[in-house]
């Protein structure tokens, strides 16, 4: 007989977390237990650490917890939108599972929902002490940016911790983008929604598997996913660069005329390869950017490959590859 729909989902990426799995299963079930039924799915991305078979372990156990694993590493936002296909609560939370997303938000994130919010986001409180202030700043420096240029408005601070209800996931799920930065996904789709700030959890076991290179990758994802607007900057760039150029040719001309002992040509020339140069290679960079983007879209690849899930394991049929559900 199949398990009867859970009020909650809690939807948990995990990366080479091995150390974390245990403990934040544990927690969440102590802190949902008053709250009615509900399930814990574990989204492994392609770990290459005992990752999975931590996760295989802790769903043999108990049966609210639920997994699914890629045959790779396919990335975070992969993973979110991986979870939510999956989870099948009338509240579905996402957060990450080395407690850095604190699991004590949760009731705050459940109350909000049912006081009529339909996402419940988070967001990071500036004010903390132990964020490196380099990261602060860059953060705080992307979000004005990302506020600037975007169609919709993300708070400085703001984390893939949230509360989506039922109606929400579904929608986001229906969408059929192959890039997705779900943390202005949400915004955009409109639905009622408010903030909790809240202050970043010690990690238990191992270290952030966000590394630099990761980091910048979400960001460029952040602003090509969810704005067309860096295309219409570059051609303002090159619009104010050819003004520069101009003015350039100005200054060349009445060198030439009113500057005794003026060599010609050679540095107003250098200063405008170079000058043109770099704001033709940046357009070019923003405009390949999109077309990379584009043709991703054409491709029509699923955005993830599933090896296996809980349900193969019941069933004792787990199979090397299986397209994502559409």
């Amino acid at each position: 007989m199949a398990n009867p729909v859970p009020d909650i989902s809690v939807v948990l990426p995990a990366h080479n977390e091995v150390g974390n799995i245990g403990p934040i299963a544990a927690a969440l079930a102590g802190i949902l237990k008053p709250f009615g039924r509900f399930e814990i799915v574990f989204v492994d991305d392609g770990s290459s650490d005992a990752t999975l078979a931590a996760i295989r372990t802790a769903a043999a156990g108990d049966p609210a917890i639920r997994y699914l694993s890629f045959t790779r590493n396919f990335g975070h936002q992969a993973a979110l939108r991986a979870g939510l296909r999956h989870a099948r609560g009338h509240a579905v939370i996402v957060m990450d599972c080395d407690f850095e997303h604190p699991p004590e938000l949760i009731p705050q994130l459940l109350a909000a929902w049912r006081d009529g919010a339909m996402i419940v986001v988070t967001r990071r409180d500036d004010g903390e002490a132990d964020l490196p202030a380099v990261k602060r700043v860059t953060s705080r420096m992307y979000y004005r940016f990302l506020d600037a240029i975007g169609d919709v408005r993300i708070e400085p601070g703001s984390a893939d911790y949230m509360l989506l209800d039922r109606t929400v996931v579904d929608t986001v799920n229906g969408l059929q983008d192959q890039d997705v930065f779900l943390r202005a996904l949400v915004r955009w789709l409109g639905f009622p929604m408010t903030s909790i700030a809240f202050s970043r959890g010690a990690r238990i076991h191992g270290d952030s598997k966000y590394t630099l290179k990761r980091m910048i990758d979400l960001a460029v994802t952040g602003i090509a996913a969810h704005s067309v607007r860096p295309l219409r900057l570059a051609i303002w760039l090159a619009l104010g660069l050819a003004a520069l150029g101009f003015l350039l040719l100005v200054y060349t001309v009445a060198s030439y005329f009113f500057v005794p002992g003026t060599i010609t040509g050679w540095t107003s020339v250098m200063a405008t390869i170079a000058i043109l140069g770099a704001a033709q290679l940046l357009v070019l960079g923003i405009i390949g950017e999109y077309v990379g983007r584009i043709l991703r879209e054409a491709r029509g690849r699923p955005p993830y490959i599933i090896a296996e899930t809980e349900a193969d394991r019941e069933r004792g049929t787990v199979t090397p590859l299986k397209q994502p559900a559409e």
